[in-house]
């Protein structure tokens, strides 16, 4: 997996894996963003169950996936930022962008693949309801 060359962030923060739409990433995933977090001094990696809800969910029931949230926050846990919603991770090269992203530790949504912008992918997915 590439990773930033500065290697990992030293930045607090906290990340939320839902694998509640479970998919064939869905380990692979988990694998690999342990890996990243603890590559991170001060990250922390809880693996849940939906936080959006069967209507909101940007994975949808039929297409599956694996939806991300990012929190910053101080070395105490304490937030700093708003959460930042990552996916649907579908592909390799999903988890990839995600691990890279989360590792470089500047986490402007900006610098995720259009497709892995979840405040995009959640405004498409309420306008179909």
């Amino acid at each position: 997996m590439p990773y930033p060359e500065t290697g990992f962030t030293n930045r607090p923060f906290t990340v939320g894996l839902c694998t509640a739409c479970d998919s064939e990433l869905t380990d692979s995933s988990v694998r690999e963003l342990r890996s990243v977090v603890r590559g991170c001094p001060h990250g922390v990696l809880i693996v849940t169950q939906c936080q959006l809800g069967q209507l909101t969910c940007a994975t949808g029931v039929s297409e599956g996936g694996v939806m991300m949230m990012l929190q910053p926050c101080t070395v105490d846990r304490v937030p700093v930022a708003s959460v930042v919603w990552v996916g649907p991770l579908r592909t390799r090269a999903d988890v990839d962008a995600a691990c890279t992203w989360v590792a470089a530790g500047s986490w402007d949504r900006q610098n995720l693949p259009l497709g892995l912008r979840a405040d995009q992918t959640l405004t498409r997915s309420s306008n179909q309801n």
